[in-house]
C-alpha cells in the first residue's frame, strides 16, 4: 500500500471524529462554499468583530487555517514548479504542514453625502520567512487586499477583473488559473441581473530571453486596460472579460546581463469567460476558458511569458490557451465534492533559444483534482483533496507530482 493511500485511510476519520467533536455543540446551518481556495477578497463575510459609532461601522475578522501536504515528489502545485523525472532527486513523500495562509482583515463603511465609502484591508502570512521548521515557523506579513469604495469607484490594490469570476470549488488552484492581484482603478455598474467593470491596472510586461530566463524589463508606459461583463441568470452566473496590454521594453537588460540598445512594443490581447451552472439540486457545473496573445503573468501564476526578446531587442508574443471544468456534488447539506480537470499551453517562439535550454520553458501542463468537503458551520471548513499534474517543457521533458491536501479553517 501506498504511504499516501495509508495517511489518507488513517487520517480522514481521525480529523472527521476531532471535528464532529469541536462542533457538535454550536452547529448552525452551513452556508454555501464557493471560494475555499482563497482566492476572492472578504467582501462578503459577515464573520468578525462589529464596532459601531455614530458614523463608522468597523469590522474585524480573518481565518485560522491549517494546511498538511503530503506530496510525492517534492515541489509546487503550479504549472511552472512541477517537478521534471530528470530532476525529481527530491523526497518522494514529503510531509509539510503550514498555517501561513492565516488572514487578518478590517472593513469599514461609512455613510457621506457621495454614498457610502468602504475600505478594505487584508493581509496574510505568506511574505518572507523570519524562522525555520527547526524551531518558530515564522512568516511574515503581506499585504493582500487595500482599497476603497466610493460609489461605483473603486481605488488601491484588490483581485484583477480578468480573473475567471467563477472559481472551482477545490483547495488547490486549478494548474490553469487566472489569478492576478494588483493596483487598479476600476468602475462598476450594477444592475438586477447584468454588471460590467471597467478597469485600468497595473502593466508588467514579462518576456522570455535567449537564455530562456522570464525577465521584466520595467519599462512599462501604460495601464492593461480590462472590461468585463457579468451575467446572473436564474441557472447560475457568468462572465466574459477582455483584456488589452502595451508590451514594451526601452533598452532592457537581459538576464545575462546584456544591455539592449533598442527598443520595441506591441499590443497584447485576451479574453477569459467562466460560469458557473446549475444541475440537479444544489449541484452544479463550473468552467473557465481563456484565449490570447501576451497574456504572459495572467495564466498560471507566470508560467509563461507573454513574448520572447531576442539580442536585437525584437519582441514576438506568444498565444497561449487554456481551460477547466468542475462538477460539484452536495452529499448532503454539509459535504460536497468536486471532481475538476485543467489544462494550460503557450506556443513559444524558440528561434533563438539554443536547445541546451529547452528544459527551462514550460510548453503545457494539466491536471485534475478530487476533493470532499464538509462544512460543519458557516464559519467552518474540514476537507482532503487529491492533485494530480503533469508538466511539458519544450525539450520534451516530463514532470508528474501528485498531492493529498488536508484543510482545516475556522473563520472568525
Amino acid at each position: 500500500m501506498k504511504p499516501s493511500t495509508i495517511i489518507l485511510v488513517v487520517t480522514t476519520p481521525l480529523l472527521l471524529s476531532l471535528c464532529t467533536t469541536l462542533f457538535a455543540n454550536s452547529y448552525s446551518a452551513p452556508s454555501v462554499t464557493d471560494d475555499v481556495s482563497g482566492s476572492k477578497a472578504p467582501v462578503t463575510l459577515q464573520s468578525g468583530i462589529k464596532l459601531t459609532t455614530k458614523e463608522t461601522q468597523l469590522s474585524i475578522g480573518g481565518r485560522i487555517q491549517l494546511h498538511s501536504i503530503y506530496a510525492w515528489p517534492e515541489g509546487a502545485f503550479y504549472a511552472g514548479k512541477i517537478p521534471l523525472e530528470k530532476n525529481s532527486a527530491g523526497e518522494h513523500g514529503q510531509l509539510l504542514m503550514s498555517a501561513k495562509d492565516s488572514r487578518l482583515w478590517v472593513k469599514t463603511r461609512t455613510p457621506t453625502k457621495y454614498g457610502p465609502i468602504r475600505a478594505l484591508i487584508e493581509t496574510d502570512f505568506l511574505g518572507t520567512a523570519s524562522g525555520t521548521e527547526t524551531n518558530t515557523n515564522s512568516h511574515g506579513l503581506r499585504l493582500r487586499h487595500a482599497y476603497v469604495q466610493v460609489g461605483s469607484l473603486t481605488l488601491g490594490q484588490t483581485n484583477s477583473a480578468f480573473n475567471a469570476y467563477v472559481t472551482l470549488d477545490t483547495i488547490s488552484f486549478a494548474i490553469n488559473h487566472t489569478f492576478v492581484r494588483q493596483p487598479l482603478i476600476r468602475y462598476s455598474k450594477e444592475y438586477k441581473t447584468l454588471a460590467y467593470d471597467i478597469s485600468l491596472e497595473q502593466p508588467e510586461t514579462t518576456l522570455l530571453d535567449t537564455s530562456a530566463a522570464i525577465i521584466t524589463p520595467k519599462d512599462d508606459a501604460a495601464p492593461d486596460i480590462i472590461t468585463r461583463l457579468r451575467y446572473y441568470p436564474s441557472w447560475g452566473e457568468a462572465s466574459v472579460a477582455l483584456i488589452g496590454r502595451y508590451i514594451i521594453q526601452d533598452k532592457a537588460t537581459l538576464s545575462d546581463g546584456t544591455q539592449l540598445t533598442s527598443s520595441d512594443a506591441a499590443f497584447g490581447w485576451g479574453t477569459n469567460i467562466s460560469a458557473k451552472i446549475s444541475t440537479y439540486k444544489r449541484d452544479d457545473i463550473r468552467f473557465d476558458v481563456q484565449y490570447g496573445v501576451g497574456l504572459g503573468r495572467y495564466t498560471s501564476f507566470n508560467s509563461f511569458a507573454a513574448g520572447t526578446i531576442d539580442n536585437r531587442g525584437t519582441i514576438k508574443l506568444q498565444s497561449s490557451l487554456g481551460g477547466h471544468i468542475g462538477y460539484r456534488h452536495w452529499w448532503n447539506k454539509e459535504l460536497h465534492s468536486t471532481l475538476a480537470i485543467s489544462y494550460i499551453e503557450t506556443k513559444n517562439n524558440l528561434q533563438n533559444i539554443a536547445i541546451s535550454n529547452l528544459d527551462k520553458v514550460n510548453k503545457n501542463a494539466s491536471s485534475a483534482q478530487l476533493n470532499l468537503l464538509w462544512i460543519p458551520l458557516k464559519n467552518a471548513l474540514v476537507g482532503i483533496e487529491y492533485d494530480k499534474a503533469i508538466r511539458h517543457v519544450e525539450s520534451g521533458d516530463i514532470g508528474y507530482m501528485d498531492m493529498v491536501v488536508l484543510l482545516m479553517r475556522y473563520d472568525f
